[in-house]
C-alpha cells in the first residue's frame, strides 16, 4: 500500500505515517508538512491512501482533497481533524473517511478496511495473471498481452491452472485434442504452440514464466502476480474480485472452479 499523511505541523503527519509502518510493513508511507511536495508526491506515486489535516495554512485539506482528485482520482482521502465540525464538508467531498485527532492505530485500522476505493495490487512480477472471469495475461505496463495463437494462450492457462506442477506433453495434448488419439503429429504441435508462446511473451519481457523440462512444461510461479494465487492465500482484493467465475473461455477449468465453489479451503 502506499498512503501520504499532510499536516502541517510535522509531528502529526510523521506519527501515522509511523501507524501505517505497523499495519503495513512492506508499503511505502510518506508524511508532509509541505503541501505542494505532497501534491507532487500524489502526483507521481497515486497513493491509495491521503490522510489529511482540515485546518492548513494556504491551502485547507478540503482544497487540498480536490486537487489530488484532479491528478489521483482513486486516492481515497480520509480526514484527520480535531473538529466534528468538519464531518459534514469532508463527506460532500465524498472521502473515503474522517477520524478525530489524535490519531490512533485502531481508528486508521477502521477505516483501511472500510475504503471507498478498494487498494489494488501493485504489480511485482514480470506480468500480471488474470484467472478470474475469463483468463487474460497482463505486461508489466498493465496492457493486455495479445497471443498470436488461441491454443498457445489455453497451454498457458492449464499451466496456470497446475500452479507450477510440470506437465507432460501428453498430459496437455489430452486438454487441448481430447477428441483426438495422442501422437507424435499433436506433440509436433504442441511445440509449435509452445515456441509461439515464448514468442508473445518475450515481446513483454515476460517469457522467463515458462519453465521447460523433459518432454514437461511448466510455469515458475514465482515470477508472475496472479488473482487466483492471491485468492488461495487469503489476500482480501483477491478474495472480494472472485465472482464465481474462473478461465470462463475453458470447460477444462471447471473442475478448479467446482473446488473454488465448494471447499475453497482444501487448496
Amino acid at each position: 500500500m502506499i498512503t501520504v499523511s499532510v499536516d502541517d505541523q510535522i509531528n502529526v503527519a510523521e506519527e501515522i505515517a509511523g501507524i501505517m509502518k505497523k499495519l503495513d510493513a512492506d508499503g511505502i508511507h510518506e508524511a508532509f508538512s509541505d503541501i505542494q511536495k505532497a501534491l507532487a508526491t500524489v502526483k507521481l506515486r497515486q497513493p491509495d491512501i491521503a490522510w489529511l489535516d482540515i485546518e492548513m495554512p494556504g491551502m485547507s485539506g478540503l482544497e487540498m482533497a480536490m486537487e489530488i482528485k484532479k491528478v489521483s482520482p482513486a486516492t481515497n482521502i480520509i480526514f484527520v481533524t480535531g473538529h466534528e465540525k468538519f464531518a459534514y464538508q469532508s463527506f460532500q467531498l465524498h472521502a473515503s473517511g474522517f477520524i478525530l485527532k489524535p490519531a490512533t492505530e485502531e481508528a486508521l485500522k477502521r477505516e483501511i478496511d472500510n475504503l471507498r476505493m478498494p487498494v489494488q495490487k501493485r504489480l511485482t512480477g514480470v506480468c500480471r495473471v488474470q484467472c478470474f472471469g475469463n483468463f487474460e495475461v497482463f505486461d508489466k505496463e498493465d496492457q493486455a498481452i495479445n497471443f498470436k495463437r488461441s491454443r498457445s494462450k489455453e497451454v498457458l492457462a492449464y499451466l496456470v491452472d497446475r500452479r507450477g506442477a510440470m506437465c507432460t506433453s501428453g498430459e496437455i495434448c489430452g486438454i487441448l485434442f481430447e477428441d483426438r488419439e495422442d501422437g507424435n503429429a499433436l506433440k509436433k504441435q504442441l511445440r509449435v504452440f509452445m515456441s509461439s508462446l515464448r514468442d508473445d511473451l518475450k515481446k513483454h519481457g515476460a517469457d522467463e514464466i515458462l519453465v521447460k523440462g523433459w518432454n514437461a512444461y511448466g510455469v515458475d510461479c514465482s515470477l508472475f502476480d496472479c488473482d487466483y494465487y492471491d485468492y488461495l492465500k487469503g489476500e482480501s482484493y483477491a478474495v472480494n474480485s472472485f465472482l464465481g467465475e474462473y478461465m470462463l473461455q475453458y470447460p477444462w477449468a471447471d473442475m478448479t472452479l467446482g473446488e473454488l465453489l465448494e471447499k475453497p479451503e482444501s487448496f
